[in-house]
């Protein structure tokens, strides 16, 4: 394991245990570098949540040493980029900077809405990332969100794949389906978008799509369907995240949903509606996406905008979302093995 490095080191620098079990348990591991053009290797403490992203992930082991002992050698890193909308004249001139058009007209810059902005905290907290508080900005996919109070790595994550278990009257008119669907993305992303939160973060490519998941929270009634609720003027929260992922880049052209290879009997509107892509992100870069943020837009509580999406487009009814319709039939059938599909107020009218 890449954490057994990591402790053989602190336990030679005399690192209590307790503060070595701490260290794992927040995530950080020993990793060896290479640089291809001189050849010169070197060992440095890695935050499994930032990946290869060296400016949040690459520290030097002494100098780490120093910060768990609690003195803190590192500087942290800039502030991200943030502004406050009013209205959607507001968001307009901010995707108006010349190079924000750029980046859009080449498809490089995707957005994600959320009700709320969310931190976590670790035992041993990134040392140029966490806050004073030793808080984290989080922008995790579903599969790696956690709800304790402090934010473990032994925690372990299980990723489910409902229509599995029923692919054959998902897709009947493929008799390879099984065999087919181990090439094809389309059983995370409909897991992910009608059941079990997944390693894929959703974004959009449409700033209407992430305005709608900023502005409509989501809500169970008394019968235990799902809906959307529009929050309230003077009651905002929401943020809006615009990213430009780089390495590896994640283009339109490339990673947008438009067609699926697997299911064609019914498809899947609601993904398709939502302009979406998904991209993934592994164990070992959790919270890598906050690295490529290009800014954050904070609604004011008193965002005044109706918006152009409305659940019932964004969420369409089985009439209308055929893949839906089936997969509601699949649950009635088998209550057990897709308990995780998410029934919503009225999709059956």
């Amino acid at each position: 394991m890449l954490s057994d490095g990591l402790i053989e080191i602190l336990r030679d620098k005399k690192i209590p245990e307790k503060l070595i079990n701490d260290v794992i348990d927040s995530g950080y591991i020993l990793r060896n570098f290479h640089d291809p053009f001189s050849g010169y290797k070197w060992l440095s403490v890695s935050d499994k949540m930032y990946g290869n992203k060296q400016h949040s992930s690459s520290f030097d082991i002494d100098d780490f040493v120093k910060y768990i002992k609690g003195d803190n050698v590192f500087e942290k890193l800039p502030s991200f980029t943030e502004f406050t909308a009013k209205n959607y004249k507001d968001i307009e001139e901010i995707l108006s900077e010349p190079r924000r058009q750029h980046y859009i007209n080449e498809g490089t810059l995707s957005f994600r809405g959320q009700t709320s902005q969310y931190t976590y905290k670790r035992k041993i907290p990134n040392p140029v990332r966490a806050d004073q508080n030793g808080r984290e900005l989080s922008i995790f996919p579903g599969l790696y969100r956690q709800k304790e109070e402090l934010y473990s790595f032994n925690i372990i994550q299980d990723e489910q794949r409902s229509a599995l278990s029923v692919l054959q009257e998902l897709e009947p008119n493929n008799p390879n389906v099984f065999f087919d669907s181990s090439y094809s993305y389309d059983i995370m992303r409909v897991e992910q978008h009608y059941a079990t939160q997944t390693a894929g973060l959703d974004i959009s490519f449409d700033i209407e799509t992430a305005i709608f998941f900023a502005t409509y929270k989501f809500l169970f009634n008394s019968h235990g369907n799902a809906y959307h609720s529009k929050i309230k003027k003077g009651e905002h929260e929401g943020v809006i995240y615009g990213f430009r992922f780089r390495a590896p880049p994640v283009k339109k052209t490339e990673f947008l949903i438009e067609k699926f290879d697997l299911f064609k009997t019914y498809r899947p509107e609601r993904v398709l509606r939502q302009n979406c892509a998904l991209p993934l992100f592994s164990d070992y870069e959790r919270n890598i996406a906050i690295t490529d943020l290009d800014f954050i837009i904070y609604l004011d509580k008193d965002f005044d905008y109706e918006g152009k999406r409305e659940p019932s487009y964004m969420f369409p009814n089985i009439k209308e979302d055929r893949f839906y319709g089936k997969l509601l039939e699949l649950k009635d059938a088998h209550p057990h093995l897709l308990a995780n599909v998410i029934e919503y107020q009225g999709s059956r009218d």
